[in-house]
């Protein structure tokens, strides 16, 4: 049968675009595995991007002189990433320097071994486990001087292991030590006030498993396109700064006020079918998991500006009204609890049932109704005002609930229970403490800030750590450290002090966690009135967010005192479970100190380097042991 004239015609054209086509697939090939970089494998299908443990860390930029502090300006960009053979001789180069430097001799007081506080500082520290290869999680490192006692690295060998078997219902990719803990939970003899949903620490043995990677993971998307549009416009930044978000979903509310100058701290219970607070965090927007059971939430008294609750399934009258009564604690006086759900707005028995016991329990508490009202979509909210002064609380004809008192015990509330009384407002005094903070952004100031009274004889120092970190942060972590600060949307300062840090970052598109460890001085309510948010937390422990949620982790001269009371390997996998793979943790501390827990780090297959002495800058891979062991919860 004879081919018309016309697809003859067609034929060379037909041959030329297939091999067009074959060609331009073979050079998007050869440029994908030619470049592995995370941006490159971001196209790339899931299946292939789960190869991304094989990808180098994030380059360092180059210094001519690690102990020079380079002016603002000057020196290379904060993204800039030299060729790989420049970026081996800087570290071997640094590495020479470091060597040759002499040690410091002054030390941390009480700092012991890496792994007993009771140990002498020239102790070598302990393999956890000897023997095995690097795939099997087995990772030996050190500089090879098997000594620390001169301020060299301590030699260990580490097995690493990831987390698996950790109980029924609990996903390895999304464990979270203190509110994954099956056996204590089971052991629980009530539910009833969401005591399941609390902190269950492991005691012994502390975790110390990785936990592995879920199948494909990438890169979350950088801000702002992670947030979806969201709520109206509300005219909110100036007087209120600090917003508290109970039952808050995936924290859209939060992520509204973000760009109004409003910082939010949202919660909600842990919940291993939606995971809303794991969402919000990818999200870039402040969240973290607690729940109001049985214990106070983390945070100091007369903490935050708003409260916020929209459709949050807490009973506020329950438990003769501790639940409100906590609400009420870390609520300022003459600050606003926005409360919008059911028993607002609709008319069945059981919602009007609820909302006259809500009367009831505000009555009692003196909370002023501002407003209660409905949109046109008929959803109704309320607005309670908390008294700026006692005299309410004086003329009750009723002491129901009483007022708190010196004879109730500490006001501390790390794992305290919640109070059946009503905490006092401050006394009126010309003192600024005692009144609602100025204005923002001035608020942020260190002469509007209140200092705690233990702080308050020092208040020199305190302006002089704020001027320290504005100066160090601009002039060092902007130039020198080998961080891409267009990548990170949130870090978790992990001894914040009185926010100094955090402070000397506010113009930058990010937010931070301002955390005020345990048995440190509490400047939490500084944090506070700064118009910053924080939380108290014993870093012996797991904290409450899930894996991979932050880009930055820093932690400035705290790993000391914490070492005397828990395992050095130990802070480092709880610092290797929350941090982002591809992002970094900064260390300033002795150099002793550094030279502990880098060979940590290396072990984790860290990309390390040290920056003037005092900063060790590691960057995470997305290294995993090769076989898991188990974990019980």
């Amino acid at each position: 049968m004879a081919v018309p004239s016309s697809d003859r015609a067609r034929r060379p054209f037909l041959l030329s675009l297939s091999l067009f086509l074959l060609l331009s697939a073979l050079l998007v090939l050869l440029f994908l595995f030619l470049d592995p970089s995370p941006g490159t494998l971001a196209f790339l299908p899931s299946r292939l991007a789960g190869s991304a443990p094989s990808l180098p860390p994030p380059l360092l930029p180059q210094r001519e002189n690690p102990n020079a502090i380079t002016p603002p300006g000057t020196g290379s960009p904060p993204h800039s990433q030299p060729t790989a053979p420049l970026a081996a001789s800087v570290a071997k180069a640094e590495e020479n320097i470091e060597a040759s430097q002499p040690q410091a001799t002054t030390g941390v007081e009480g700092i012991g071994n890496i792994n007993s506080p009771r140990a002498d500082n020239n102790s070598r520290a302990p393999a956890v486990e000897a023997g095995g290869k690097a795939d099997t999680g087995v990772v030996p490192v050190g500089d090879g001087d098997g000594g620390g006692g001169d301020g060299g690295e301590v030699d260990v060998a580490v097995r690493w292991e990831t987390c698996s078997r950790l109980g029924r219902g609990v996903a390895a990719a999304d464990y979270i030590p203190c509110l994954d803990n099956v056996r204590a939970i089971k052991a629980l003899r009530s539910r009833r006030h969401m005591e399941h949903r609390e902190r269950h620490c492991p005691v012994a043995p502390r975790p110390r498993c990785l936990v592995p990677l879920p199948a494909g993971y990438r890169t979350p998307l950088p801000w702002p396109r992670s947030r979806d549009m969201i709520m109206p416009t509300v005219q909110w930044g100036t007087h209120t700064r600090t917003v508290l978000d109970v039952g808050c979903g995936v924290a859209s509310f939060g992520g509204y006020l973000l760009d109004r100058n409003v910082i939010t701290m949202s919660f909600a219970p842990k919940d291993e079918h939606e995971a809303q607070i794991q969402f919000a965090l990818e999200r870039g927007i402040p969240a973290f998991l607690s729940v109001i059971g049985t214990q106070k939430l983390p945070f100091p008294d007369n903490a935050f500006d708003v409260v916020h609750c929209a459709r949050c399934r807490v009973h506020w009258y329950a438990n003769g009204g501790k639940p409100l009564l906590e609400l009420n604690r870390v609520l300022r006086p003459g600050g606003y609890f926005i409360w919008s759900a059911t028993p607002v707005y609709r008319q069945e028995k059981r919602d009007q049932d609820d909302w006259n016991a809500m009367v009831t329990l505000t009555k009692s508490i003196c909370w002023r109704t501002v407003v209660k009202s409905q949109d046109i979509n008929g959803i109704g909210v309320v607005i309670y005002q908390k008294p700026t002064s006692n005299s309410c609380y004086f003329e009750r004809k009723a002491n129901e609930p009483p007022l708190c008192s010196e004879r109730d015990g500490s006001r501390f509330p790390w794992y305290a229970p919640l109070d059946s009384c009503i905490l006092p407002a401050p006394v009126s005094s010309p003192d600024e403490r005692n009144n609602w903070p100025v204005l923002w952004p001035e608020r942020l100031n260190v002469k509007y800030a209140s200092v705690p009274d233990d702080y308050a004889s020092n208040k020199e120092k305190f302006d002089a750590d704020t001027k320290y970190w504005k100066q160090v942060v601009s002039e060092i972590y902007f130039n020198d450290f080998p961080l891409n600060w267009s990548s990170i949307r949130n870090i978790m300062d992990m001894s914040a002090g009185s926010g100094g840090f955090a402070a000397a970052l506010i113009n930058q598109p990010l937010w931070v966690m301002n955390v005020v460890p345990v048995g440190e001085s509490d400047t939490l309510p500084v944090i506070f009135n700064r118009g910053l948010i924080g939380a108290y937390h014993d870093w012996c422990e797991s904290f409450n967010t899930y894996p991979r949620t932050y880009d930055l982790l820093h932690m400035s001269n705290l790993l000391g005192n914490l070492t005397n009371r828990c395992d050095i390997i130990e802070v480092a996998a709880e610092i290797d479970r929350i941090l982002r793979p591809g992002r970094w943790f900064v260390l300033k501390d002795t150099i002793q100190m550094i030279k502990k827990m880098r060979p940590i780090l290396k072990s984790l297959h860290y990309e390390t380097v040290i920056v003037k002495q005092q900063f060790l800058v590691a960057t995470k891979s997305f290294w995993r042991p090769g076989k898991s062991a188990s974990r019980s919860g």
